[in-house]
């Protein structure tokens, strides 16, 4: 079994139980006790997990993802205050590189009015808000189709952001952590959201205030690999404090005012 699949089985069996053993999970993986052990230190490292003797235990409750359905309806009014805030940084002829997700869905909806620009997209529902739209040129992104996220994920998505280079990118993320940065569900996410971050001139990420402080399972990068973070105003005072005092930048939007 490869790491990543090793650590991933370790952080699942984490959320159902709470607490391992290196001994049950070196039956459960079929390797050494000493290489679970350097895997619970990777993990421990990245904040996911509090070794103990004999084990680990959950440090923390890790952000998880839940289906694209139920994102839509979470925090709904929060994320279409940041999709104004987001709206306004992007300027006519310009080209936006815009990420699956709930959040940026509302990005695309309000780009829509736009005469004048280029989408680069992978996801499925934002590509659709956009096609209708004359003025602007919608480019989908491919690779292997996820339902559940209605999104295109994979090497060849990766191996496609490689080639491009666009003015500014919004990116979306399930935690943002002072110590652990941005984080997300699993690697072949991290890997597309890595080759955004790498393909674009400015780098924004937009993520509603239930996301700060939450760690999910695969690393984006420090705080400090974005131009900006931006929130809504349910962000408290020494949030926003201590996301500054890590390097960001952050914005916060409110949510009163039309949204069309």
């Amino acid at each position: 079994m490869f790491l990543e699949e090793r650590e991933q089985a370790i952080v699942a069996r984490l959320q159902q139980f709470g607490k391992v053993t290196v001994e049950g999970l070196a039956e459960l993986l079929g390797v050494s006790a000493p290489t679970v052990r350097g895997d619970l230190a990777r993990l421990e490292g990245r904040g996911l997990l509090r070794r103990t003797h004999g084990g680990a235990i959950s440090e923390t409750r890790l952000a998880y993802e839940p289906s694209y359905a139920e994102r839509s309806i979470l925090n709904h009014e929060a994320k279409q205050a940041i999709a104004r805030h987001a709206s306004q940084l992007v300027k006519e002829g310009q080209t936006v590189l815009l990420d699956a997700g709930t959040t940026c869905f509302e990005i695309a909806r309000l780009l829509s009015h736009h005469t004048r620009l280029t989408v680069v997209t992978n996801s499925i529902s934002s590509a659709h808000v956009l096609a209708p739209s004359c003025g602007i040129d919608v480019v989908v992104i491919g690779g292997n189709l996820q339902l559940a996220r209605e999104a295109t994920l994979g090497p060849l998505a990766c191996a496609f952001l490689g080639s491009i280079r666009c003015d500014v990118a919004f990116i979306a993320v399930n935690g943002v952590h002072e110590q652990a940065g941005y984080t997300v569900a699993d690697f072949e996410a991290a890997a597309l959201k890595n080759a955004m971050l790498n393909s674009s001139n400015t780098k924004v990420i937009v993520a509603d205030a239930s996301k700060v402080g939450k760690i999910a399972f695969a690393s984006i990068g420090k705080l400090s690999v974005a131009d900006l973070l931006i929130c809504d105003e349910a962000l408290s005072i020494d949030q926003r404090d201590t996301l500054t005092g890590a390097g960001v930048e952050v914005l916060t939007s409110d949510r009163t005012g039309p949204f069309n």
